[in-house]
Formats: C-alpha cells, sequence, structure tokens
C-alpha cells in the first residue's frame, strides 16, 4: 500500500511545479506586451492569444494607445467657423477650395432676386382696390357663379380656348421682338392647327395631341425684355393689377385685339370682352375665395403675386 505521506508530497511536488508554470506563462506574456508597446508596434497584432484581448487591462491599454478626438471648438476654432467648415466640407472632392459659411448658396432660393415695386400712390391703389372689390362682390361674382352653374365647364373652356387662340397676333408680335423664334413658330403651329383641325380655336389640338405648349407673351414681356423697368404699381378701375410699364403694354395689344378688330362697333367689342372676363372668372371663383380668407392684407397680397407673376412671365 503506498503510504500516504508520499502521496501528500506528490501533491504538493505537482503544485509547486504548476504554480511555476503559471507565472512563468504570465511573465512571457506581459512581457511581450511591455516590448509591443516600447516598440510601437500594432497592439493587435503583436497579441496572438485570444484570451488576453479579452482581458480589461489589455481594453485600457488599447485605448490609451488610440489619440483622443479632437474637439473643432476646443481648438479655438468659433462656432461660426465649426458650421462653416463641417457645411462646405460634406461632399467635398479633392482639389477643391473649402466655402466658407457665407459663400454658401440656398439650393430653393430663386435664381433671380424680385426687384422691389414700388408704390407711392398706395391711397389711390387702395381706394380704387376697395372699388373694384366691390364691383367683384356684388356684380361679377355673383354673374360668373350663375354662369357657371349653367354653362359646362367643357365649353366653358372652348370659349377660352377661342380667345386664346384669336390673341396669336399679340403673342407673335411680342416673340418676334424679343427674337425668340421657337415661341415665334409655336404659335404660328399651334394657330393653323386649332384654328383648322380645332374647329375654330374651340379645341387644343396642338397642345392636347401633339404637345405643342401655349405661349403668354405680350407687348409688356417684350418692353420687360429690352429692359424697360416696371414703373410704379397702379390699380385701374375694373381692370385691377397693372403698372405703367403694363398700362403702355396693353394700349399696344389692344390694338391688335380680336375684339376690337373684328367688332362691328364699340358696344360689341365692349360686350365681347366682358363674355371674356366672366368666362374667366368662373375658373378662378374658388381661388379668389380661398385668397381672400386666407391673406392678412388682400391688397398686399395681390400686389406681391402680380408683381412676382408679371416678373416670371417676363425672365421665362
Amino acid at each position: 500500500m503506498v503510504d500516504s505521506k508520499v502521496i501528500r508530497r506528490h501533491w504538493v511536488l505537482f503544485f509547486i511545479v504548476s504554480l511555476c508554470l503559471g507565472l512563468g506563462s504570465y511573465a512571457v506574456a506581459d512581457a511581450s506586451l511591455v516590448e509591443s508597446e516600447s516598440t510601437g508596434s500594432n497592439f493587435i497584432q503583436d497579441v496572438t492569444g485570444g484570451r488576453y484581448a479579452q482581458t480589461s487591462e489589455v481594453t485600457i491599454m488599447l485605448e490609451k494607445k488610440m489619440p483622443p478626438p479632437t474637439s473643432p471648438m476646443e481648438s479655438g476654432a468659433s462656432a461660426m467657423e465649426v458650421i462653416g467648415e463641417t457645411a462646405s466640407n460634406s461632399g467635398l472632392r479633392s482639389g477643391q477650395k473649402p466655402q466658407t459659411y457665407e459663400e454658401l448658396e440656398d439650393p430653393f432660393a430663386p435664381e433671380e432676386e424680385v426687384p422691389e415695386l414700388t408704390d407711392p400712390i398706395e391711397g389711390y391703389n387702395r381706394f380704387m382696390f376697395d372699388f373694384n372689390e366691390g364691383f367683384y362682390d356684388n356684380i361679377l361674382e355673383p354673374v360668373a357663379r350663375g354662369y357657371r352653374e349653367v354653362i359646362a365647364e367643357d365649353f366653358r373652356m372652348a370659349i377660352s380656348n377661342v380667345f386664346d387662340n384669336a390673341f396669336a397676333p399679340v403673342k407673335l408680335f411680342s416673340s418676334l421682338l424679343q427674337g425668340d423664334f421657337e415661341k415665334s413658330g409655336r404659335v404660328v403651329v399651334r394657330t393653323l392647327i386649332n384654328t383648322t383641325v380645332g374647329l375654330g380655336g374651340l379645341l387644343d389640338v396642338a397642345g392636347q395631341e401633339y404637345d405643342i405648349k401655349n405661349v403668354n407673351e405680350d407687348f409688356d414681356q417684350a418692353l420687360g425684355y429690352y429692359g424697360v423697368p416696371t414703373g410704379p404699381y397702379v390699380v385701374l378701375p375694373l381692370l385691377g393689377p397693372s403698372t405703367l410699364r403694363n398700362i403702355t403694354g396693353r394700349v399696344v395689344d389692344s390694338m391688335m385685339s380680336p375684339s376690337l378688330i373684328f367688332a362691328p362697333d364699340l358696344v360689341a367689342g365692349t360686350a365681347i370682352s366682358v363674355g371674356d372676363n366672366i368666362n374667366d372668372a368662373s375658373f378662378i371663383l374658388d381661388d379668389k375665395a380661398q385668397l381672400e380668407d386666407s391673406a392678412i392684407d388682400e391688397y398686399e397680397s395681390v400686389r406681391d403675386f402680380y408683381h412676382q407673376y408679371r416678373f416670371g412671365l417676363v425672365n421665362e
């Protein structure tokens, strides 16, 4: 039988040998870590033992080796410089010059700034605006609303097409004055097609079947093309918003108006113009009511909308 003292002696010897081996392997691993840090080698590549990469000591040492993030604010840059650098360098390609905050352009800004419209006779204009509104509310709107309820939309659209087709000389004259032969050609082609195939202009065959877009040109736009300023804002009796330049344009356009050329007398010409205005008003009754409900100052809203609309036509 084996002596118990011999067995205990063997276990003690085994424990001492195991302890020495464990301490030796830890010393070797620690020495490799210290050597890796002192020589500046890649820390992750030097540690081959996966079990060491999971220890908290290795994680701490790894964080110490990484350079701390530098905040632009800590480096002494102002808040405006940080915003400008961030915005300008986003999407910056090699060779591009960084932009400052002030040099950045608004992508939603209009291509050309709308000039200010002067209103030196605002007192008169507001008086005439109220007069026109009274005429619209008490006479034109009830007539146009009743007209819309009786006449079908397709027929009202056909009447509008006839008047639009009849104003071809005004559009052609303005387009030629501006040297825009593309628009001039469209005016000629649309007039020929709609007058013949479109039954005298009742149907917009050129636009619906051949996708030849309509042209909206007048003498006022031709004057604007040559740099003639709009002049002050003027509200005309019954005719509504206008400018000094637009009044001149209306006079020239009226000389080529079908109501003046083809009407047998002044009364018939006036009746044709009134009918055209009632027909046009029947399409905007709801929009006009919405403007009246939403606008804080309807006079200013109409003036600003008119100015921006005419500016867009001149610069299209």
